[in-house]
């Protein structure tokens, strides 16, 4: 049933005036002084934005003016004397049925706050625009300044609001129910309604606000007129509360609707609610889930609890960080009609960006260098996981940098450009995948594969974690299961690309680039050499320290033992790993005691 098919209930003149001056002015304009200049604040948004919070906030900053009045029609409803019978027959009639009466209400207290000269603060749901331009124009030429405060709220946060408040009222035995109509035409309106003020300077100061947290707000929006009339900024208040509409949500925002969309469909199931009562509001969760979807993250399963988080992006944000800010970066892409990828391996800490600055030094006409390391600074909770948790930032946003790096490939490829690729595989599968997506566009594709031991690459982590934290600026340091995945997996990969054919060169060389092994394919598409790079990879990774290496190696221990003390469990299993393959050391020699001198005696 839509609103205009109520049939209202209208009180007699005596009545209605009967109750305005017994019950409602008395108790809303109590606390009220006239002011020399008056101020009006409407704070304007759909039913569910927020207002009350906004209320609550203006009416105490213009109680230390000396009191101010608090303007709210629905407030006004509790007074009408039928109000509880209708709540009992039909719950999502009552407030219509009773509208004629709020609403003469709300504009008796108006008259009445402009008559004295009170300051006030008006809910402003913006149902009907027309009246609540109309009473902007009363108070300019009742002397007040305008102010409006515009609520910016996603509409599933205004839906899921509506059915939160409906709920906690309906405890008390006073739900109050507001049609799907009513929500969008009021959130619709808000953004016309904003245009016209502004364009016709209707308002002295207009803010957009967002809800921050419970209990405080951001502005996002604020402009003002200046002495002669004409608006500081130029007018885009309606422009601020779209671009807060279709503003992704973070993780905390996400996780938060969540949580309050799960407490919602718990408390619609209370048996103490009337049935009919949870009947009229049963698909408001279901709404508002669907009003969530274009903008919310992603949830996705994590082994610590609470056994999920939403740091996975939205389609929408996620296509458009590629599309603007990681597609510039990618530089000028130069086509190739023999064009070349080159793949840089090995695992986390082997070195695998210095090599790769190495390798794209040799190529031509700058090929696009390719790493996941620099796609991971575009997810904009990166930073923020880094300080929080720097051991599993990386895995908490690996579907999306690693979706950006898949989405980059093909764009070079597109394109015909060369390519140095860093990779860390995960699978054999993966990497023989990868490379073939570039042979299939008729690209040359080269594997160099680092060769570096376990205790060098897992060191190498926790250099690179000191070094950057040195700086004061948050960065990972890779987990030991990380590390020990992609270090295990790593020969069976590098076995693959030969088997399989799945590269045309493989060159297996030590951190310090000191080649170890060479293979190509001839021709006719077989090695010149036979295939033996795992077991190069293998005997590198296995080779005994040098003692200039173990001198480094000890150093650069007692380095990271000074820097970084809060992983010094950490640190004492990279020296254990090292250990067996350190060189034989002699036995100190230990010094002879000295000679025994007499001691004094006194006589």
């Amino acid at each position: 049933m839509k609103d205009e098919d109520v049939i209202p209930v209208v009180l007699t003149e005596g009545q209605h005036e009967e109750i305005l001056a017994s019950q409602i002015l008395p108790t809303w304009t109590k606390d009220a002084a006239p002011q020399q200049q008056p101020v009006v604040v409407f704070v304007a948004g759909p039913p569910g934005s927020g207002k009350t919070l906004v209320v609550d906030l203006v009416h105490a900053a213009l109680m230390r003016r000396g009191g101010g009045v608090r303007v709210d029609r629905d407030a006004y409803k509790s007074a009408h004397p039928h109000y509880t019978a209708f709540l009992a027959e039909d719950v999502r009639t009552a407030g219509v049925r009773v509208r004629p009466e709020t609403y003469q209400w709300q504009a008796g207290i108006e008259a009445h706050v402009r008559h004295n000269r009170y300051d006030a603060v008006v809910e402003a749901p913006l149902a009907h625009p027309q009246e609540f331009l109309a009473g902007l124009a009363a108070y300019r030429q009742a002397g007040y300044r305008i102010e409006i405060v515009a609520l910016a709220v996603p509409e599933a946060v205004s839906q899921l609001g509506i059915l939160d408040r409906y709920l906690r009222l309906a405890e008390q035995g006073r739900a109050r129910y507001v049609s799907w109509d009513n929500h969008d035409a009021c959130a619709a309106a808000l953004v016309d309604t904003l245009t016209m003020v502004e364009a016709a300077r209707l308002a002295d100061r207009v803010f957009v606000v967002r809800r921050a947290t419970e209990t405080a707000l951001l502005a996002v929006y604020d402009n003002e007129l200046d002495p002669a009339g004409t608006w500081r900024r130029p007018p885009g208040a309606a422009d601020a509360v779209l671009a807060e509409r279709r503003r992704p949500w973070g993780a905390r925002e996400t996780g938060q609707f969540r949580r309050q969309l799960a407490d919602a469909d718990r408390r619609l199931a209370d048996p103490r609610l009337p049935e009919d009562w949870s009947l009229a509001v049963r698909r408001d969760a279901e709404r508002a889930a669907a009003w969530a979807e274009p903008v919310r993250r992603t949830v996705q399963p994590r082994r610590q609890a609470p056994g999920v988080d939403y740091h996975r992006l939205s389609a929408a944000e996620h296509r458009w960080i590629f599309d603007e800010l990681i597609v510039p970066t990618l530089g000028r892409i130069t086509p190739q009609d023999k064009p070349v990828a080159v793949y840089v391996m090995g695992q986390p800490g082997a070195g695998k960006t210095r090599a790769a600055h190495m390798v794209r030094g040799t190529l031509r006409d700058g090929p696009t260098h390719i790493t996941g390391d620099d796609f991971k600074f575009n997810h904009p909770d990166y930073l923020q996981l880094l300080r929080e948790e720097p051991r599993t930032a990386s895995a908490r946003i690996r579907a999306d940098y690693r979706a950006w790096q898949a989405q980059a490939e093909a764009y070079v490829r597109e394109r015909r450009g060369d390519a140095v690729i860093e990779i860390t595989p995960a699978t054999a599968a993966g990497f023989v995948t990868s490379a073939a997506l570039y042979q299939q566009a008729g690209y040359r594709v080269e594997l160099v594969v680092l060769a570096v031991r376990a205790a060098d690459s897992r060191q190498g982590t926790a250099a690179r974690y000191a070094r950057v934290s040195e700086r004061g600026v948050p960065t990972r340091f890779t987990t030991a299961a990380g590390h020990d995945l992609h270090y295990a997996v790593l020969p069976e990969v590098v076995a693959a690309a030969e088997r399989l054919s799945a590269v045309d060169s493989v060159l297996v060389m030590r951190r310090d680039a000191h080649p170890l092994y060479r293979n190509t394919l001839d021709g006719q598409g077989s090695w010149t050499s036979r295939p033996a790079a795992e077991l190069a990879l293998l005997a590198e990774q296995a080779r005994p320290y040098t003692p200039e290496e173990a001198a480094r190696f000890w150093a650069v221990q007692r380095r990271l033992h000074r820097a970084m003390p809060q992983y010094r469990d950490d640190l004492i299993t990279i020296a254990g790993l090292a250990c067996p393959l350190m060189p034989a050391q002699q036995p100190r020699q230990l010094h002879p005691p000295a000679p025994t001198a007499a001691l004094p005696v006194p006589a």
